[in-house]
C-alpha cells in the first residue's frame, strides 16, 4: 500500500522522490553512506558556514537542471 501523500509529497516533482526512494530502498549498499558523506559536507568542519554550503548545494542542482 502507498499512501499518497507520501508518493505526491505536497507537490514536490516526482524526481525528487527518486532521490528518498533510493537512499531507503537499499541503505546498506547507498543510503547509509551517501547520507553520511552528504552530512559530513554539509555539517562537518568547513571554513564555510552551513548556509554557504547549502547555497552551493542548490546553485550546483540548479545548474545541473535538478528539480529539487
Amino acid at each position: 500500500m502507498r499512501l499518497k501523500k507520501v508518493e505526491t509529497a505536497g507537490g514536490l516533482p516526482p524526481q525528487a522522490l527518486d532521490v528518498v526512494k533510493t537512499l531507503y530502498c537499499r541503505p546498506e549498499l547507498f543510503g547509509r553512506s551517501f547520507s553520511a558523506l552528504t552530512h559530513a559536507l554539509l555539517r562537518g568542519d568547513s571554513l564555510w558556514s552551513v548556509g554557504e554550503r547549502e547555497l552551493f548545494a542548490a546553485y550546483t542542482a540548479y545548474l545541473n537542471k535538478c528539480p529539487f
